[in-house]
């Protein structure tokens, strides 16, 4: 699959439920349009509560349907632990169940179904990885080995695919799962900070109940928001890459680049974010 227009995608997860819909997955989706992105990434938890095929007719077409034909979706927990993936699939396609690859603005995406093994996720990312030498790689799965988020919180059962993705050298891995944003440090296997590590987005703030966060926050973890739906749109260019979280309210609340020369990821902040992110009424934001 190939997608040839543009260097900006949209990413988000945990999107579109009953009682939300126009308050939130309706909201983010009007953010996507009027940003016209190449791509829009779709990060699991899409139709609550049950990702059944008509939670996704009622919940999600609706809103996010309207880029169906650009959208980059992996599965998440309610997708696959509740109906095993059926509504997914025949929303998306069979395909849309298979750990895959997309060339698109000259990087690779890698869209990893989890929920159809760990090991076999890891095999994916390093057998891919090795067939693209040189391309710059996001990858994508729903559950974020670290989070601070207070539903969820990190998930050690998918170490082997973080392990995976910064031994390929992934310049970024885009989770959801925890309903919230969080951006850590480039970090290495083990969690720590190292700037030639891999950078880790929490993006779940995609229209269903935004939840907050514990009151540990993990190492590494460089900026954080909830409390308002968002999304995150990313800019991909041959030296680097750049990325901006939008809040429905029109509040950019992180914002930065990153250059990828010489394979070395470099990832600065605006000092905006350095000094502490301004809030927006019923937002939390901190950098």
């Amino acid at each position: 699959m190939h997608f040839g227009r543009g260097c900006t995608v949209a990413a988000a997860g945990d999107i579109a439920g009953d009682d939300d819909l126009e308050t939130g997955a309706a909201r983010t989706a009007q953010l996507i349009s009027e940003r016209d992105p190449a791509a829009v990434i779709a990060v699991g938890d899409l139709a609550y509560d049950s990702g059944t095929v008509e939670d996704f007719d009622r919940y999600y077409d609706p809103s996010w349907g309207a880029f169906k034909s650009r959208t980059l979706p992996v599965p998440g927990n309610h997708e696959y632990g509740r109906s095993e993936g059926s509504g997914y699939l025949d929303y998306f396609g069979e395909d849309a169940g298979e750990n895959r690859g997309v060339d698109l603005c000259g990087w690779r995406i890698l869209l990893v179904n989890q929920y159809d093994g760990i090991t076999d996720g890891a095999e994916f990312i390093a057998e891919d990885a090795a067939a693209h030498p040189g391309v710059p790689l996001v990858i994508v799965w729903h559950a974020p080995r670290f989070s601070s988020g207070e539903q969820h919180g990190s998930e050690p059962h998918v170490q082997p695919l973080w392990s995976a993705a910064v031994q390929a050298g992934a310049e970024v891995v885009l989770n959801g799962h925890d309903h919230d944003y969080e951006r850590f440090s480039p970090l290495n296997e083990t969690g720590g900070e190292d700037p030639d590590g891999t950078t880790q987005i929490v993006t779940g703030l995609g229209g269903h109940q935004p939840r907050d966060f514990d009151d540990d926050i993990v190492a590494g973890s460089a900026a954080r928001h909830t409390g308002t739906p968002a999304v995150l749109f990313l800019t991909l260019r041959s030296d680097g890459y750049s990325w901006e979280e939008r809040s429905v309210n029109g509040e950019v609340v992180d914002q930065g680049q990153a250059s990828i020369s010489a394979g070395e990821p470099n990832s600065t902040a605006p000092p905006s974010c350095a000094r502490g992110a301004s809030q927006t009424p019923g937002s939390r934001t901190r950098c």
